[in-house]
């Protein structure tokens, strides 16, 4: 297959018990057989953009089948019905993920928010680890709470409206180049760009507001790539959308982090753009699935960091141990 890259992020989700949480929560949803679609539409987020929209290279739906373990290609309408029968699923396979990313989450560091995709997108600002992807503020604040009650960083994107009334109302102490709408609560800094802050908790620190350009370039890029490349382009809901590309920014943001944190800022699109492109040699055995990658830098930095370690009870693998090898 023309990209590793969707098996490189099996072992930062078992690590925080995301593998685990799978096959119990689309067995609740009465869908235990479809792990492998789920697997699928993990994999497309990490793969080549869709082009109008919709239209998939067939070399990404076949890397994608391989990562499921199906026969290729993978197929679309069953697909597109799987999106929308798991919706009742989910909430429980992001849950698993915002406690894990809040849980490691330092209170002093901020939280970013944009809008993205007709909702609101959380992730932390170092490494961008992501802490949830909802419709609205009203789902972000446990999630802000579970965190700390950190400083939050509103960057530029199209916000649902309301949102920045919502987060005053809640006391979230955040900090925003987006112009309020007309009624929503917030304050004019003095500050040499257009900067506002809440009125309940005002926030004026030069430091993050220093900061707020260079992580709102960042969000853009990150919601860009994510847009980009869609899982499920025909669904009726976004859901599975939102749920797989939480699930893929957690592996890409832990493989940055991982590789790189000591001699560059670490950003999931850095993962992206690196991994992209290694190829992999995938065997299916009766006790294991082996994945051979290139020897050479790359497979030599994965080595080392530790993200080569065997994956087991992969869900949609039929609980076969996933394990890599060079050559």
């Amino acid at each position: 297959m023309w990209s590793a890259l969707p098996f490189l992020l099996t072992g930062p989700l078992a690590r925080v018990g995301y593998l685990d949480a799978v096959a119990p929560a689309l067995a609740g949803a009465r869908l235990a057989d479809d792990t492998p679609l789920f697997a699928a539409a993990l994999a497309y987020k990490v793969l080549g953009t869709t082009g109008r929209g919709w239209r998939r290279d067939q070399r990404d739906s076949e890397a994608a089948a391989a990562f499921a373990g199906l026969a290729p290609p993978v197929p679309e309408q069953a697909l597109t019905r799987f999106a929308d029968t798991a919706r009742p699923a989910l909430p429980v396979l992001d849950g698993v993920l915002a406690l894990a990313v809040c849980r490691g989450h330092d209170p002093a560091d901020p939280l970013l928010l944009t809008g993205a995709g007709g909702g609101l997108l959380l992730v932390d600002a170092q490494g961008v680890f992501p802490v949830a992807w909802t419709s609205g503020a009203a789902g972000l604040l446990p999630h802000w709470r579970s965190s700390g009650r950190p400083p939050l960083l509103v960057c530029d994107g199209p916000l649902p409206p309301g949102t920045l009334g919502e987060l005053d109302a809640a006391h979230v102490p955040f900090l925003t180049g987006v112009r309020p709408l007309r009624g929503e609560p917030a304050v004019r800094l003095p500050w040499r760009t257009p900067l506002w802050t809440g009125a309940a908790r005002p926030l004026a620190d030069p430091a993050l507001a220093a900061a707020l350009p260079g992580h709102t370039a960042r969000t853009a890029d990150l919601v860009s790539a994510l847009t980009e490349r869609r899982a499920v382009p025909l669904a009726r809901h976004t859901a599975l959308e939102r749920t797989a590309a939480l699930a893929a920014l957690l592996g890409l943001s832990t493989l940055a982090w991982t590789l790189w944190r000591d001699r560059e800022t670490p950003d999931p699109l850095l993962a992206l753009g690196r991994f992209a492109d290694l190829e992999a040699t995938v065997r299916y055995e009766t006790g294991a699935v082996r994945v051979r990658v290139p020897l050479g830098r790359r497979h030599t930095d994965l080595l080392r960091g530790g993200l080569l370690a065997d994956v087991p009870d992969v869900p949609w693998l039929g609980g076969r141990p996933l394990t890599f090898t060079g050559g």
